[in-house]
């Protein structure tokens, strides 16, 4: 079957659209109109979504080889091979919601070959620095990569603990409002800004100061985290209350 990129298009529901504006809004406004087209050819020959998947994780590990191996303008391949990623991380869920196919073991590998994604994005970032001499992190470029990759996964591990035990997310809303209130729509653009790592990574390395921009990303990676933890502990605290108020003993 010849699919369509307006069949594509229309895989890629309110829902889906909604859920990616408040969390991913870059990856909303710029990877995933470019990932409808990417699409296509793969669905025409046919390629299994789960290759697409697993494909994701060969362009994460070639981004880390490159910012070993890559040589003067190995920033440019870490930000390309980024960019790439963000974009066929798109495909395969275009891709598997056109067929139909969608799966849990699918979303599961997905999900972890994301978060090893943004690991080793700061991996190599703290690599990149210290082949330029460390400039204001000295010799502690990669550790501080790594802290900040640690922080990532511990802020994803309890904000998908929160959503397992209620059945609900911490701080992003499932119903599509009528209206956006301006407190959202400024969480909204703040949240999802790791999605711009890639061209911070491609100017800083122009402008020789990348030591800059792995400054820039921790400050926001540790405000980040310390409110996404603030919002979340609320969020448990509310609904205890809540429930409290409902228990008749």
């Amino acid at each position: 079957m010849r699919h369509t990129l307006a069949e594509v298009k229309r895989s890629y529901g309110p829902e889906k659209a909604w859920a990616e504006m408040q969390g991913d809004l870059p990856c909303y406004l710029i990877y995933r109109p470019i990932s409808f087209r990417v699409a296509l050819p793969f669905l025409w020959l046919g390629v299994p979504v789960m290759a697409m998947t697993l494909l994701s994780l060969v362009i994460a590990l070639a981004m880390l080889l490159m910012a070993l191996r890559g040589g003067e303008h190995a920033y440019l391949w870490v930000a390309g091979l980024g960019f790439t990623y963000h974009v066929m991380d798109c495909v395969d869920g275009n891709m598997a919601r056109t067929l139909g196919r969608t799966s849990r073991l699918g979303a599961i590998l997905d999900g972890t070959i994301d978060m090893s994604f943004w690991c080793l994005l700061l991996l190599s970032l703290g690599i990149l620095v210290q082949g330029q001499g460390g400039g204001l992190w000295g010799e502690h470029a990669v550790t501080a990569s790594l802290g900040l990759g640690l922080l990532l996964l511990l802020n994803r591990k309890t904000r998908d603990n929160f959503t397992a035990q209620n059945v609900q997310t911490a701080y992003f809303q499932a119903e599509i409002p009528e209206r956006i209130a301006w407190p959202d729509k400024l969480l909204m653009a703040v949240v999802g800004l790791e999605f711009v790592y890639v061209f911070a990574i491609a100017l800083g390395g122009l402008a020789g100061r990348l030591d800059a921009v792995l400054l820039g990303i921790a400050v926001y990676v540790v405000a980040m985290f310390a409110g996404a933890l603030g919002l979340t502990f609320a969020s448990a605290a509310r609904l205890d209350r809540e429930s409290g108020d409902r228990d008749p003993h």
